[in-house]
């Protein structure tokens, strides 16, 4: 019996030796800001694309500005699609008002909707995430004229970067009845940041171009993103714009496209079927611009952006303490990738 006993000691201590010995070869997550050579070779290749701003921002203080290839802290820049950032903040600033439930069809306002049996189920939460099933339309005069545009799939369960944006704006428009919603915008999200947004363009209506329309200053474009991670942190300590928890919507994923919430790009699996349909909607954006970043394991999963045209981006990583912006004239001609910037200035 003794012998069984001292027989078995052994098995355990061998076992619990063995578990012990064993190393954790996992890495700890990386909290310190970008060292100057990753910022130089990152800055380095943002300029030979056409970059003009380059802006590094860890835990709330600015430790690169620079600017090249004519651009200046004066500078107004062009933001594209990144335009669409503000304007999925200022849904849930609507929302958190009590101006709009986000789930109730918008044909409570859109009433030209309302004699169309699919049009009419198109939720404001569909328009804020693309996932309206609309076409995409271009050089449109007025808001108005998108109300015309077909409906390709059902909405909730497709992806397509179309005129939504333009849609909720019109929406909006309707229940804020005499404010307008640029006024609206800059009253609730970009004068509490402290933000001076221009809207150069326009429609021939005089509304703006919430696609893609808005052009600010790099080094306060930055301050937009600062808001969203010490909002996410619960740290945010400034004016009142948005709860953590509308933040936190707003960067959620849709079921029409993981990758992507309320006009923010994000890090999230994409099944194989939903990319493939993203791809043959969106001129292969899932596979150029997204899945190299989703598939890079030096970008943390919490990454997310809002991104231009021409390489327009304000890059957001909490678990980093970083914020960081980059834009590009609309003249460039060198293609800009989002996945090789970021791994110039996050690789070890």
């Amino acid at each position: 019996m003794l012998r069984l006993l001292f027989f078995l000691s052994l098995i355990v201590t061998s076992s619990c030796t063995k578990e012990k010995s064993t190393p954790d070869l996992t890495p700890p997550p990386t909290t310190s800001a970008p060292t100057a050579a990753q910022m130089n070779a990152a800055e380095q290749y943002s300029i030979s694309k056409g970059g003009q701003t380059f802006l590094v921002v860890y835990d709330g203080k600015v430790i690169r500005e620079s600017y090249a290839n004519g651009g200046s802290a004066e500078r107004v820049q062009l933001l594209g699609s990144g335009t669409k950032g503000f304007v999925g903040m200022l849904g849930v600033i609507a929302a958190e008002e009590g101006l709009i439930n986000l789930d109730n069809p918008v044909v409570e306002v859109l009433t030209e909707w309302q004699n169309d049996p699919q049009k009419s189920r198109i939720t404001y939460r569909h328009l804020l995430t693309m996932s309206s099933g609309l076409e995409e339309l271009k050089d449109r005069l007025s808001w108005t004229d998108y109300l015309n545009a077909r409906l390709l799939f059902p909405p909730g369960t497709t992806f397509i970067y179309g005129p939504d944006p333009n849609l909720f704006g019109l929406a909006l428009q309707r229940k804020l009845g005499v404010e307008k919603v640029e006024d609206y915008i800059n009253r609730k999200l970009f004068q509490p940041l402290g933000l001076r947004v221009e809207w150069r363009g326009r429609f021939a209506d005089g509304n703006p171009q919430l696609s893609g329309g808005a052009y600010v200053r790099a080094n306060e474009w930055y301050k937009f993103g600062e808001f969203v991670r010490l909002s996410l942190e619960d740290k945010w300590n400034g004016p009142r714009v948005a709860s953590k928890s509308g933040v936190q919507t707003v960067i959620s994923s849709s079921a029409a496209y993981p990758a992507y919430g309320f006009y923010w790009w994000l890090k999230e699996p994409v099944p194989v079927s939903v990319g493939k349909l993203v791809d043959s909607l969106n001129s292969n954006q899932y596979t150029t611009q997204i899945k190299p970043i989703i598939d890079e394991p030096i970008i943390p999963d919490d990454f997310m952006m809002c991104r231009g045209a021409y390489g327009q981006c304000l890059y957001v990583i909490p678990s980093r303490k970083l914020v960081v912006v980059r834009n590009a004239p609309a003249s460039v001609t060198e293609f800009y990738k989002d996945h090789e910037f970021l791994t110039l200035l996050l690789k070890p």
